[in-house]
């Protein structure tokens, strides 16, 4: 099957990348940047078109020239990001998925299948996170997600172009170096040798390996059929910061990760656990890792390859004490 991948060379992209070329199939990647560590070593097995997904032009060629039957969309303004720059979150993420869906409209392309996210549904309770939970998003980083949801709707019932949206939970794995999440900078922290203190905080994250994210999007773009436009894409795995700290420091020995007092209750949006039965039913996927063994992973990444990412102290995503 020809796939193209838009952000390929992101953070989930090039885990998808690399499961396309090893699976054999035709894989173009549409990106503004060059290949990540990740992608580096399966470059010569799909091909590269510099572009930014803002640009319809830069879209429309690229589909043109490289025809592909399916379309992976994950080129995205991340969260922080986002809430810094709420006009530029709409251009990337809302209008880059017009652009890609037009595109893909215009040039016969069976199924788009565009990264939204978890943070679709805002602040949620009950006991399980599933599809069927009412989306309320309260940032501008969900907005612009579930707009791409809508949208993405919208072109499958009025042009008949075949849409799934993939709501992935947090993500931790090799190559997670863009946008200072707190888990990874807990262990780029650790790593490094840098010492950093880390909020105490109750609410818990839910983790998943980015591996099974990508393969997640991968199976959906390459099923035949699709009974459903949304699935939710998690591990059940949540932990708080100080339980991942303890996780840490015992997997990096002589880490200098402590922890304080955390900041006021409630600046970290309630999440249950996920339950993703949708997707499991659908295409047979499964979270394959636990968190230990996702630190695992990421720590001998960051050893193996230390200089594919930096880390800078300063840059942590709480506020750090006078």
């Amino acid at each position: 099957m020809r796939v193209m991948v838009t952000g390929g060379h992101g953070f989930i992209g090039s885990h998808v990348l690399v499961q396309l070329v090893d699976a054999g199939h035709e894989v173009a990647c549409f990106d503004v940047r060059g290949p990540s560590a990740v992608a580096e070593p399966v470059a010569d097995g799909y091909r590269f078109v510099e572009g930014d997904v803002t640009d319809a032009a830069d879209v429309f060629d690229a589909v043109a020239r490289f025809d592909p039957d399916r379309v992976v969309h994950l080129a995205s303004l991340l969260g922080r990001p986002s809430e810094r720059d709420p006009r530029g979150a709409f251009a990337v993420n809302v209008d880059g998925t017009l652009n890609v869906l037009e595109a893909a409209d215009t040039h016969d392309v069976e199924r788009v299948v565009a990264a939204s996210s978890s943070a679709s549904y805002g602040p949620s309770t009950g006991d399980r996170l599933t599809e069927e939970t009412p989306q309320t998003p309260e940032s501008v980083y969900g907005l612009t997600k579930y707009a791409v949801e809508r949208v993405g709707r919208t072109y499958r019932d009025r042009r008949g172009i075949g849409f799934a949206a993939m709501e992935p939970l947090h993500g931790l794995g090799p190559d997670r170096h863009r946008g200072n999440v707190e888990d990874a900078y807990i262990v780029k922290a650790a790593v490094s040798g840098e010492p950093v203190s880390v909020p105490d905080l109750d609410t818990p994250i839910e983790v998943i390996y980015v591996g099974d994210e990508a393969a997640a999007f991968v199976a959906v773009t390459l099923a035949d059929d699709l009974a459903h436009d949304r699935y939710l894409v998690g591990s059940g795995n949540r932990v708080t910061l100080s339980e991942f700290v303890d996780i840490v420091t015992e997997r990096v020995p002589g880490a200098d990760v402590t922890l304080r007092p955390g900041r006021e209750e409630g600046e970290y949006p309630p999440f249950p656990p996920s339950d993703c039965s949708r997707l499991r039913e659908a295409v047979g996927w499964e979270a394959t890792l636990d968190v230990d063994e996702i630190v695992d992973t990421y720590v001998e990444w960051l050893e193996a390859n230390p200089d594919a990412w930096t880390f800078d102290p300063s840059e942590a995503p709480w506020e750090t004490p006078d």
